[in-house]
């Protein structure tokens, strides 16, 4: 959906929460980085992995399996679906771990909702080297919610486990923006990189948050990809081209 200002106020109704992402330029990762002052050492540190076919056939049908392991944090597992009409999802409002959201990428407003539920020590770590399988990483009920929003049947059985990807994650203020600027530096399986910048906004001033956003990055000189890139599907297709060699 266009991010027109006309058009935003009908693509974030009943949204929960606005996210507004930039992916930056790929020779201006260094210099983002040092004007928004990012210390490796003081980023906190993940490790993503992914579950879909050898041909990415539940990414390419709007649905995201993931589970996140997070220095100092729980471990956790979410179940994503994307677009999502809001309307579908009224049932699970208020359940914990449902979250419904829209990101703001680019020009375009792409709405998701996410369910996520705690995972016990290792247990991601056990699936990757294949002593447990992956549906028991995801509560009964996340499945529910898979089988009911998901375009086709999803086999758990059936799917490989992807990963890890590497992150890095920060969350700063600038003096030039009200919001807090979150940055995920993301390193691939094939040694690639990608550096995201966002920023958390209320639905009803999205438009002005989008805009604002994107002039503030340009007065920091930080230039930013005209056509952004996915993180998923980006890291999606290296970790598949990994795990054929």
């Amino acid at each position: 959906m266009d991010a027109a200002p006309g058009t935003m106020a009908r693509a974030t109704a009943g949204i929960e929460a606005v996210e507004v992402k930039q992916t930056v330029a790929a020779h201006a990762h260094a210099r983002a980085l040092a004007v928004l002052g990012l210390q490796p050492q003081e980023a906190l540190w993940r490790r993503l992995f992914f579950y879909d076919t050898p041909a990415l056939d539940l990414h390419a049908g709007g649905v995201v399996l993931r589970a996140r392991s997070t220095a100092g944090e729980p471990d956790d597992s979410t179940v994503k679906i994307r677009p999502v009409d809001p309307i579908r999802v009224e049932r699970w409002r208020g359940v914990p771990g449902f979250k419904l959201e829209a990101d703001i990428v680019g020009t375009t407003v792409i709405r998701s909702a996410s369910f996520t539920s705690r995972q016990g020590g290792a247990e991601i770590d056990a699936v990757a080297r294949g002593e447990r399988s992956i549906a028991k990483l995801f509560s009964q009920a996340q499945e529910a919610f898979l089988r009911a929003l998901a375009p086709t049947p999803v086999e758990l059985a059936e799917l490989l486990p992807l990963g890890p990807v590497h992150v890095r994650r920060w969350q700063v203020r600038h003096a030039g923006l009200p919001h807090r600027v979150c940055a995920e530096a993301w390193r691939m399986p094939d040694g690639g990189s990608l550096l995201e910048l966002s920023i958390k906004a209320d639905p009803a001033a999205a438009a002005a948050a989008s805009a604002g956003f994107s002039g503030f990055l340009a007065e920091l000189g930080i230039a930013v990809r005209e056509a952004p890139e996915a993180k998923t599907r980006t890291a999606l297709t290296s970790l598949v081209a990994a795990s054929q060699r």
